[in-house]
């Protein structure tokens, strides 16, 4: 299961052109669809992955939220604070990796 995480995590991060979110600081008591719940009411998420700690089984704090407009991302962005669990969440745009660009898909 956590290998699947990892692939999910690894294809937001390399769907250049699309708005994705990098999420940090997520408390330990939330999950993907607390987090997906959270930043619905920006717009379509498309995808949400907090890929967790195969050693540990808690997710390591960070994740990302695929929207399915730009619009929506930057709806997130301009708001300065998302409170999750009563903790507050940081969230930037990703940004591809330059130099590191493989892929495995056809």
């Amino acid at each position: 299961m956590a290998a699947s995480a990892v692939r999910n995590a690894m294809a937001l991060r390399s769907a250049l052109g699309r708005p994705v979110g990098f999420v940090r600081r997520i408390p330990w008591t939330v999950s993907s669809h607390e987090l997906r719940e959270h930043f619905a009411q920006f717009g379509n998420i498309r995808k949400c992955t907090v890929p967790f700690d195969k050693e540990t089984g808690f997710h390591r704090g960070l994740g990302w939220v695929q929207f399915s407009k730009e619009e929506e991302l930057q709806n997130a962005l301009q708001q300065e604070n998302h409170i999750i669990d009563g903790v507050k969440v940081h969230i930037q745009p990703q940004r591809p990796k330059l130099g590191d660009q493989t892929s495995d898909e056809e």
